[in-house]
C-alpha cells in the first residue's frame, strides 16, 4: 500500500502572495462602501504627502511591492517619466497593468513584473540601464524581516538600482507601538472592531522572524507579518549607503501637514475632513484612527 501524499506546508511568502492574489479588485463605488473607507482615504492622503515630498517632475520610480497599482494616479500628478512596479502577487500585477492601460490622464512609461523583491535580486529583470531616482515600498517592507538574508536582499535591490542621492520612502508598521500594545494586553491578541493583531508569544522578541498575524476589516485577513527591529534596519541600511532622514507616525504626519495649504485642500478632496478650516475634527472614526496609528514612514 502506498502512503498518502502530504502537502508541503506553504511558506510565509506563498501565504502572503495567495492572500493578495485572492483580494478582489473593486470599483470606486464599492470602495466607498467599505467599512474602513475613511481610513483608506487617510492612508492614501499620507502616501500623497510622501510622494509629493520626495518625487519630482521627470523622476524614474522603482515601486517594490506595487500591489494593484493604487498609486499610479499620484505618480501621474507628480509628472514622473518612468515607473517599474514589482510585486510577488501575480494577480495584483495583472490588475496593475489593467489599471495602467485604462488611465485617462497623462501617462508615463511603465513596466510591471512579478518578482519576490525580498527573496531574489531584481536587477537583471529591470529595463536595460534603468536607474531609479526614488524607490517606493508601501506597506510591505516588514515582510522582509522574516530573516536577515531577506532584509539584505531588499536593501541590495534598493541600493543597486537607485542613483546616488536618490531616496527610499516607505510606509511600515510601527513595531514600538505594536509591542507596547501587546505588553499591555492580557493575552496574545489586541485590537478593536476594525483590526486585530495576534502573536504566538509575548516573552521573546527576536530581531528577525518575529511573526504576528494582522487582520484589518475589509482589507487583510489574518495575514502573517513580521516586526521590524528599526535599529537593526538602520544599521544594515548603512552598510548599503542608506541613511535615515525622516521618520514619523501617521498621526504625527497629520499634525505636521494638515495645516499646509496644499495638503489641507487634499484632505478635503479626499474626504478625510469635511471642513478645511477645522482639521481637529477628521471624518475618520476613533477605531479607524487607532488602526491608522499602527503605521509610520
Amino acid at each position: 500500500m502506498s502512503q498518502p501524499s502530504r502537502k508541503k506546508p506553504r511558506s510565509e511568502v506563498e501565504e502572503v502572495a495567495d492572500h493578495y492574489n485572492q483580494r478582489p479588485e473593486v470599483g470606486i463605488k464599492k470602495r466607498k462602501e467599505s467599512s474602513i473607507y475613511r481610513m483608506k482615504s487617510f492612508n492614501n492622503w499620507v502616501k500623497s504627502v510622501l510622494i509629493r515630498n520626495h518625487v519630482k517632475n521627470g523622476y524614474k520610480i522603482l515601486d517594490l511591492g506595487c500591489g494593484k497599482g493604487g498609486d499610479l494616479l499620484k505618480y501621474s500628478k507628480s509628472k514622473i517619466s518612468f515607473l517599474v512596479g514589482a510585486d510577488i502577487a501575480s494577480v495584483s500585477i495583472e490588475q496593475a497593468k489593467e489599471r495602467y492601460k485604462s488611465m485617462k490622464f497623462d501617462k508615463f512609461e511603465a513596466e510591471f513584473l512579478v518578482h519576490d523583491c525580498f527573496g531574489k535580486p531584481i536587477k537583471e529583470h529591470l529595463p536595460k540601464e534603468f536607474t531609479a531616482d526614488a524607490v517606493s515600498m508601501q506597506f510591505c517592507m516588514h515582510y522582509a524581516f522574516e530573516s536577515e538574508e531577506k532584509v539584505r536582499t531588499m536593501l541590495k535591490n534598493v541600493s543597486e538600482n537607485m542613483k546616488t542621492g536618490g531616496v527610499l520612502y516607505a510606509t511600515v508598521p510601527n513595531s514600538y507601538w505594536i509591542v507596547k500594545k501587546l505588553k499591555a494586553s492580557s493575552g496574545l491578541k489586541f485590537g478593536n472592531s476594525i483590526y486585530s493583531i495576534k502573536f504566538e508569544s509575548k516573552d521573546k522578541f527576536p530581531i528577525f522572524g518575529h511573526k504576528y498575524w494582522f487582520c484589518l476589516e475589509d482589507a487583510i485577513d489574518d495575514c502573517p507579518e513580521f516586526l521590524i527591529h528599526f535599529p537593526t534596519l538602520q544599521k544594515i541600511a548603512a552598510e548599503y549607503k542608506l541613511e535615515l532622514i525622516f521618520k514619523k507616525g501617521f498621526h504625527e504626519i497629520y499634525e505636521a501637514f494638515c495645516q499646509h495649504e496644499e495638503y489641507n485642500e487634499l484632505l478635503y478632496r479626499m474626504n478625510v475632513i469635511s471642513d478645511p478650516s477645522n482639521t481637529h475634527d477628521p471624518l475618520i472614526d476613533p477605531e479607524q484612527w487607532e488602526a491608522a496609528g499602527t503605521f509610520y514612514y
